[in-house]
């Protein structure tokens, strides 16, 4: 097995800041699943389950049961959208705003982690380039969907 290839080295990159993240959540009562969540939805309050879906990556099912948990920590509420009462938009409570504050600290962490030795510009040049794989993964996904 060839260990330098670019998808063993996502699977490793994620794995390890992943289990990074982990860790420090951990200690403020979130599970796997909850920091990211909680990112997203600080930054996009009133959105819908399935806006979370596509933007962490998750299936909707796997949202659903992140998001029951949640609720019943008291981190997010659903509330009916207006106008349409079959959508919910979530909503972080307050103890969910205190939780995506404590998960901003440890993503700086993390982040802070995996810049090390790197310059301002090569941090800008690989964000640019996980943007470009990110990218060419969604356009795979959607031309694979028409086929």
């Amino acid at each position: 097995m060839q260990l330098d290839t670019i998808h063993h080295q996502l699977l490793v990159a994620f794995g390890k800041s992943h289990r990074a993240m982990v860790t420090r959540t951990r200690g403020f009562g979130l599970l796997p699943g909850h920091p990211k969540v909680l990112e997203y939805v600080a930054g996009a309050e009133g959105c819908l389950q399935r806006d979370i879906a596509e933007a962490c990556a998750m299936d909707r099912a796997t949202v659903t049961g992140l998001l029951t948990r949640m609720e019943s920590l008291g981190l997010v509420e659903r509330r009916p959208k207006v106008g349409d009462r079959r959508a919910l938009e979530i909503w972080l409570t307050d103890a969910g705003w205190d939780a995506a504050e404590c998960v901003a600290r440890c993503g700086a962490e993390v982040d802070e982690i995996a810049h090390t030795g790197m310059s301002e510009e090569e941090c800008e040049e690989l964000s640019r380039l996980l943007e470009r794989i990110i990218g060419n993964f969604e356009r795979a996904e959607r031309e694979s969907a028409h086929e």
